[in-house]
């Protein structure tokens, strides 16, 4: 689904190729609904987060590069169940 179509609120699954520690998670100024951390393989972080609209991923997405961080997959959750 094109992110411009998402709708409002929308739950999002943003994976970074690092582990990130709750410094990490706080100082990118959101509250993730759910964190995954994979230390098998490559390492990374899977971030569930409730965005209210396309300027919240942009802002987070423009965080995320600011850290150093490599984006590795953004995902629109199927269900609102969360």
């Amino acid at each position: 689904m094109d992110l411009a179509m998402a709708p409002c609120n929308s739950i999002y699954s943003v994976c970074v190729k690092s582990i990130l520690d709750e410094g990490w998670i706080a100082a990118l100024q959101l509250d993730p609904v759910v964190t995954q951390r994979y230390y098998a393989g490559p390492p990374r972080t899977t971030l569930t987060v409730r965005l209210a609209d396309q300027s919240d991923m942009l802002g987070l997405l423009n965080r995320l590069h600011n850290m150093g961080l490599t984006v590795l997959s953004v995902e629109l959750s199927p269900t609102e169940t969360l």
